[in-house]
C-alpha cells in the first residue's frame, strides 16, 4: 500500500466513502458484501447492505447491520491507474469485496495497475435499518455479478461509527468522528480512477513529471498511480528488479477544478 498521510487522513477516508466503493460488512460471525456507504453530515454513515445469501432457515438475513446490532465496515481504498489501458471505467470492487479485475492482467500488467492505498474500517451501532427489499443489481459497467444484473436483497442501515480508522504502510490513523463529519470531499480524488485512466492516454506523462523532479529514470518504467487536490504519484519501477519508488509530486497550487489540474499538469511537465 502507497501512503497518503502526508494528505488530511479525514478527508480521505470522507472521499473514499463519497466514491460509493463496495467492501464487506461483518456483524459477528455473519459477513455480508457492502454496495456503498456514505457519510451524513452528522457523522452517521449510511450503509446498502447486500444481504442476499444469508441463511433464512437459520434467520441470519434479519440480523446483518439490523438495527441495534453492532457492525464493521471495512474498504479498501484501491484504483485502477489506468495502465491496462481499459477502455471503459469499472467498479473498484466486485460484489463480495475483492478487487475487480481490469484487464491488466490479460496485458502483461499483473496486478500492478491496481493500488492499494489503505483499508477504511469503520466500527459502530447500527441504529436503524430498512427491511430487506429485492433489487436487481447493476453494476458500473451495465452488468451484475455474473454479468447478467442478478437479483439480490438489500437493505438500508444507519451506522453510528464508535471508531473510525485508515491503515496504510505508516501505521493505523485513528479519525475522530467529528473530524469525518466536517472532513469535505477532495474534488478531484473522488474522480481519480476516472482521471488517472483519461492521464494514461499520455504515455510519457510521468517520466516528464519525474525527469522535473530530478529522478534519474534510466532502466525504470515510470506510471502515474494517484492523483488528488494536492498533486500526483508517480511510481518509478525497475524493469530488472522488483525495487519501487512513489514519488509524491506536488500542484504549484492545490487544485480545485479539472481546468486547475489540466493547467498544473501542462506546467509541471514542460
Amino acid at each position: 500500500m502507497d501512503d497518503v498521510t502526508d494528505r488530511p487522513v479525514a478527508e480521505r477516508v470522507r472521499t473514499v466513502l463519497a466514491r460509493g466503493a463496495s467492501g464487506t460488512v461483518g456483524a459477528g460471525m455473519l459477513r455480508r458484501p457492502l454496495r456503498s456507504a456514505r457519510v451524513r453530515d452528522d457523522g452517521v454513515v449510511v450503509l446498502v447492505v447486500d444481504v442476499g445469501g444469508a441463511s433464512r432457515e437459520a434467520g441470519d438475513a434479519a440480523r446483518v447491520a439490523a438495527a441495534g446490532a453492532s457492525a464493521t465496515v471495512e474498504i479498501v481504498d484501491t484504483v485502477c491507474t489506468g495502465r491496462c489501458r481499459g477502455s471503459a471505467p469499472r467498479p473498484s470492487f466486485s460484489v463480495d469485496g475483492r478487487p475487480a479485475p481490469c484487464g491488466g492482467r490479460e496485458q502483461g500488467y499483473g496486478d500492478e495497475c491496481a493500488v492499494a492505498r489503505g483499508i477504511v474500517t469503520l466500527s459502530g451501532i447500527v441504529t436503524a435499518s430498512s427491511a430487506a427489499r429485492r433489487r436487481r443489481l447493476v453494476a458500473a459497467d451495465g452488468g451484475g455479478p455474473d454479468g447478467s444484473g442478478d437479483v439480490g436483497s438489500l437493505r438500508l442501515s444507519e451506522l453510528q461509527p464508535l471508531e473510525i480508522s485508515y491503515v496504510t504502510v505508516d501505521g493505523v490513523h485513528l479519525v475522530p468522528r467529528s473530524d469525518l463529519a466536517a472532513a469535505g470531499v477532495d474534488p478531484i480524488a473522488v474522480d481519480e480512477q476516472v482521471w488517472l485512466r483519461r492521464l494514461a492516454d499520455d504515455p510519457g506523462l510521468a517520466a516528464r513529471l519525474a525527469l522535473r523532479a530530478g529522478r534519474q529514470i534510466a532502466g525504470t518504467r515510470p506510471c502515474l498511480a494517484g492523483i488528488d487536490s494536492y498533486g500526483v504519484d508517480v511510481n518509478i519501477g525497475s524493469v530488472h528488479s522488483g525495487f519501487r519508488e512513489l514519488l509524491r509530486v506536488p500542484f504549484p497550487q492545490v487544485c480545485a477544478d479539472s481546468d486547475d489540474v489540466h493547467r498544473a499538469l501542462a506546467e509541471m511537465a514542460r
